[in-house]
C-alpha cells in the first residue's frame, strides 16, 4: 500500500493531479501543504488536496513529489475548503485562489539582475550595435542593472524580446539575485476563548443586542447595517473590540485601498491591535503585518478583498463596509465577489457577519428587511441647505451661483463641483444633420478635450484630431450639452479670476492625483472639480459646498441598477461636507429634479426603497429573480464569438424555457486588443443557480482557450 497526494497547482485549470508520496516526506504532508511536483517538463510548486492510501497501483503512471520546501507552512483546512468552495461558485481556479493565501515571502518574485560579457564589451566597442540593443549594452557597461530599471530608462513597452536576443548571443547574463527569505512563522492554532466573563461594550444601541447575543453563542449570522458614516463606525469600533478582545479576529473589509484613507479614526481607536493589508503595501510592512496576525499580536484587519485569504483563526467577525460599491466584484485576474466570498468564509467558520451602507443594495435592503436582520441607525442629525436649479450651468455661473459661492471663498470656504464626465464635452456633434463623433472601433460617443483639441474614447483609449466641420453636411461641430470637467474648470477660472481651480478625474496618473490632493488638503486649491474617481481620494467633512452637476444622467445607465448607483454616488458626495448648518448643495439639472436625486439629497433611503422594490417586481428583476451575467474572453472577437454561439447553442438544447439576455460585444478599457462576449440569463429559482454554474464549469474546462467568468445578482 503507497500513500498518493492530489495536488492543485496555481493554474488557470480546475484539474487535480495525483502524485506518489515519497517515504522521507511522510508525516511531513498534509492537506494544504506546499510541494513541488513535476508538471509535463517543468517543476512548479503546488497545493495538496487530499492524502490517500491505494490498495492498488493505478493503472497508469504516477510520478513522485520531489520535495516539500522546509520554511513552508501548510495552509489551515478552513482556507482550502474555503477557495474550493468560492472556485465553485465564481468558477475561478482554486489554486489561483489558494495562492492569495500564500505568507508574502513565498509570493516574492526573483530579483534578477544583468550582466554585459565580455563578448558583450567587445561588440558594444566595436560599435556594430546599433538602436535598443546597443543602448542596453552602454546602460549595462557601466554596473549590474535590472530589467525594470533599464525598461524605465529607455522607456521601453516589451524588455523581454531584446533580452531574449542578447542572451542567446551571449552579450549578456541574467542571474538571479539570491534574496534571504525570513521563513514565514507559523500561523497561530485556534485559540479557546477566554474563560473570563466578557464585558459588554457601553453606549450600544439596543438595535445591536442580536450582535452580540451571536457573536456570544459562536453560531455566527449575517446582518445589514445602515446610517450614516459617523454613526456606523462609531457602532461598528465597539462590535469590533468586543469582538477581537473576547472571541477571536475581525477582518474589516473595504471596496478599495483609498477607503482606508477614511477609516483612519479607527487605526488610531485600535492601536497596535489593528493591521492594514492590501495589495500596494511595500514588502517590510506586508511581512510585517503578516507576522503580527499570524502571531496573534493584531486581531483586527482593515483591508481589501485579499484580506478574506489571511489563514487567521479563529475569526469572530467579518465586516463588509460599502457593501453597494462595485469594486467588490473584479472580472480580471482571479475573479470572484468578496461580498459572497465573505459569506462563504463566514459560513465555514461560524462567524458574524455585517454588510454595512447608507445607501445599500436594494436586494439586500429587501432580504434582511424581511428577515428581521435590519439594523438602522439612522442618518445624520443635521442635512444640509438643498437648492435645486434648472439652468446651464454657465449661466448659473454668471449670477445665481456665483452670488452663493463668493461669499464662500471670501470665508474660507472649500467648494466641490461634481461632473458625470471628464474632458471638455461628453460628445461633438453636428447641429446641422445630427452626426455624432464616435470611436470607429467601440461605437461610443467621443470625449472632447478642449486642451489639446483632441478626441478621446473611454473604452479603447484612442486619440484622434477634433475634425472641424462635420464629414456629412460640412457644417462646424458643437460641443454637446453634456459638460465635462475640463469645461467646468474653464467656467470657473473666468468666474473667480485669481482663485486655483483643481481637477481630479481619472486619467491623469497616480502621481499628479497625489500632487493635486496635497493642494487640496493644504487649503492652496479650495475650487474643485472632480468626477466619481475624486470622490474616492477626497477627504471626508473637507468641502462646505457642494455642486451636482446634471446627476440625473447617471439614472440612464444601461443598468438596472442604475438608480441604485446613482443614490450611492450622491450620498457619497454628500461624505465630503462639512457637518453643520452651513454646508449647502446645489443640484443642478436639465428638467425637474428626479424624485431619486430628491431622495438622495434628504437621505430617504426607505422611500426610495420603496418606488424601487415596485419596479423591480414590475420587470421581474432582482430580488424577484435571479441575473447571472457570463462573461467570455477571448484575444480575438472571433474567437470570443465563436465560443458564445456554441455555448448560447448548448443552453438552448439542456436548459429548456431558460431566459437570456444578450450577448453583446464590449472592450476591455484596459486590454486594448482584448474582447469579450457578455449575455444574461434569468433563472427563476437558487438550485437553477447550482445547474447552471456546473455547466459553465464543465463547458470551461472543454475550452481552456477562452476565459470564462461569472456574475449572479441575487
Amino acid at each position: 500500500m503507497s500513500t498518493y497526494c492530489e495536488v492543485l497547482f496555481p493554474l488557470p485549470v480546475f484539474q487535480t493531479f495525483l502524485y506518489r508520496l515519497p517515504a522521507e516526506l511522510t508525516g511531513k504532508v498534509r492537506v494544504g501543504s506546499k510541494v513541488v511536483a513535476p508538471l509535463g517538463s517543468r517543476k512548479l510548486a503546488g497545493y495538496v488536496l487530499e492524502v490517500k492510501e491505494l490498495a492498488r497501483e493505478p493503472e497508469f503512471k504516477v510520478r513522485e513529489i520531489i520535495s516539500c520546501p522546509p520554511d513552508s507552512v501548510a495552509l489551515p483546512e478552513v482556507i482550502v475548503k474555503f477557495a474550493l468552495e468560492l472556485s465553485e461558485r465564481s468558477l475561478t481556479a482554486p489554486g489561483l485562489l489558494l495562492e492569495m493565501a500564500e505568507p508574502p515571502a513565498a509570493r516574492e518574485k526573483p530579483r534578477l539582475r544583468l550582466t554585459i560579457t565580455e563578448k558583450g564589451l567587445k561588440e558594444l566597442v566595436s560599435g556594430r550595435l546599433k538602436g535598443r540593443r546597443g543602448q542596453i549594452l552602454s546602460l549595462l557597461a557601466e554596473r549590474q542593472l535590472s530589467p525594470v530599471y533599464i525598461k524605465r530608462k529607455l522607456k521601453l513597452r516589451e524588455i523581454n524580446s531584446y533580452l531574449r536576443s542578447l542572451g542567446q548571443e551571449g552579450l549578456l547574463e541574467i542571474r538571479e539575485k539570491a534574496t534571504r527569505k525570513k521563513p514565514a512563522r507559523p500561523v497561530g492554532a485556534d485559540n479557546s476563548r477566554q474563560l473570563v466573563l466578557p464585558v459588554r461594550p457601553e453606549g450600544l444601541p439596543e438595535a445591536g443586542q442580536p450582535l452580540l447575543e451571536a457573536l456570544e453563542a459562536g453560531r455566527g449570522g449575517t446582518f445589514l447595517l445602515t446610517g450614516s458614516l459617523d454613526r456606523r463606525l462609531r457602532f461598528l469600533e465597539k462590535i469590533m473590540d468586543y469582538s477581537a478582545g473576547h472571541y477571536g479576529f475581525a477582518i474589516f473589509l473595504v471596496p478599495d485601498i483609498q477607503r482606508l484613507e477614511k477609516l483612519r479614526p479607527l487605526e488610531k481607536a485600535f492601536g497596535s491591535r489593528a493591521a492594514f493589508w492590501h495589495s500596494q503595501l511595500p514588502d517590510k510592512v506586508r511581512n510585517n503585518a503578516w507576522n503580527q496576525l499570524v502571531s496573534g499580536r493584531s486581531r483586527i484587519v482593515f483591508g481589501t478583498r485579499s484580506a478574506l485569504f489571511l489563514p487567521v483563526r479563529p475569526l469572530s467577525l467579518v465586516v463588509v463596509d460599502e457593501e453597494h460599491d462595485d469594486l467588490y466584484y473584479q472580472s480580471d485576474g482571479p475573479s470572484f465577489d468578496a461580498r459572497e466570498a465573505a459569506e462563504v468564509r463566514a459560513g465555514l467558520e461560524k462567524s458574524l457577519l455585517i454588510f454595512s451602507s447608507a445607501c445599500p443594495r436594494v436586494s439586500q435592503y429587501h432580504r434582511h428587511r424581511q428577515s428581521g436582520t435590519l439594523i438602522d441607525l439612522g442618518g445624520a442629525g443635521v442635512q444640509p441647505r438643498v437648492s435645486f436649479y434648472q439652468k446651464d450651468i454657465a449661466r448659473l455661473l454668471k449670477k445665481e451661483l456665483r452670488e452663493e459661492i463668493s461669499p464662500c471663498l471670501e470665508a474660507g470656504g472649500r467648494i466641490f463641483f461634481l461632473a458625470n464626465r471628464k474632458g471638455y464635452a461628453g460628445y461633438l456633434f453636428c447641429p446641422g444633420c445630427g452626426y455624432v463623433a464616435r470611436c470607429p472601433r467601440c461605437r461610443i460617443a467621443l470625449n472632447l478635450q478642449k486642451k489639446d483639441g483632441e478626441l478621446s474614447c473611454g473604452y479603447c483609449g484612442l486619440e484622434t484630431q477634433a475634425p472641424e466641420e462635420c464629414p456629412v453636411c460640412h457644417q462646424k461641430l458643437r460641443p454637446g450639452r453634456i459638460r465635462g470637467s475640463q469645461y467646468l474648470k474653464e467656467q470657473l477660472q473666468v468666474t473667480f479670476p485669481g482663485q486655483p481651480v483643481e481637477v481630479l478625474e481619472e486619467g491623469a496618473g497616480e502621481k499628479a492625483a497625489e500632487k493635486s490632493l496635497k493642494r487640496i488638503v493644504s487649503g492652496k486649491s479650495r475650487l474643485v472639480v472632480g468626477t466619481e474617481y475624486a470622490l474616492r481620494r477626497l477627504p471626508s467633512n473637507h468641502f462646505s459646498f457642494l455642486v451636482l452637476v446634471n446627476p440625473e444622467t447617471s439614472l440612464n445607465r444601461p443598468d438596472f441598477t442604475a438608480a441604485e448607483k446613482t443614490v450611492a454616488l450622491v450620498r457619497a458626495s454628500l461624505e465630503l461636507l462639512r457637518a453643520g448648518e452651513g454646508s449647502t448643495v446645489a443640484a443642478v439639472t436639465a428638467g425637474p429634479p428626479p424624485e431619486t436625486i430628491v431622495q438622495a439629497l434628504s437621505g430617504d433611503y426607505p422611500g426610495f426603497f420603496e418606488r424601487e422594490i415596485d419596479y423591480r417586481r414590475l420587470l421581474n428583476y432582482p430580488p424577484f429573480s435571479f441575473l447571472v451575467e457570463v462573461g467570455l474572453d477571448s484575444r480575438s472577437l472571433r474567437g470570443a464569438g465563436r465560443s458564445s454561439r456554441l455555448l448560447l447553442e448548448q443552453l438552448g438544447r439542456d436548459f429548456s424555457g431558460l431566459e437570456l439576455l444578450g450577448p453583446k460585444v464590449s472592450r476591455k478599457a484596459w486590454r486594448k486588443e482584448q474582447r469579450e462576449v457578455r449575455l444574461m440569463v434569468r433563472l427563476s429559482a437558487e438550485t437553477e443557480i447550482e445547474e447552471l454554474l456546473s455547466y459553465l464549469k464543465k463547458f470551461r474546462m472543454e475550452k481552456p482557450s477562452t476565459r470564462l467568468w461569472v456574475r449572479v445578482w441575487r
